[in-house]
């Protein structure tokens, strides 16, 4: 029982970081280079990022919830991340949104 309870948090974020390329995860840049991917890793163990990931975890009526706050959340970190790295200047406009499945 216990070691099922801390999969399925586990197995929750797998399944967002997994789609790195796509759904939640497509409106965060997928820029090259070592800043850009030490902010996506950031990122995915951020503790909001894990624990909305935590919330979703085989409840098909959180999941929509939970995907939309993703969808704003996870391209703010990036671009807070980029900020405290120097990489993007803090009034830069934000870039437009990408359509997500």
């Amino acid at each position: 029982m216990t070691i099922r309870r801390n999969v399925r948090p586990l197995l929750a974020l797998l399944a967002v970081a997994g789609c790195a390329e796509g759904g939640v995860w497509a409106n965060v840049p997928n820029e090259p280079g070592p800043v850009a991917a030490a902010c996506r890793q950031e990122i995915a163990n951020d503790p909001r990022v894990r624990g909305l990931g935590a919330e979703a975890g085989g409840n098909a009526a959180n999941t929509e919830t939970v995907r939309q706050q993703l969808l704003v959340l996870l391209p703010q970190l990036y671009r807070q991340c980029m900020v405290r790295a120097g990489v993007i200047a803090p009034g830069q406009p934000l870039p437009t949104s990408r359509d997500t499945f």
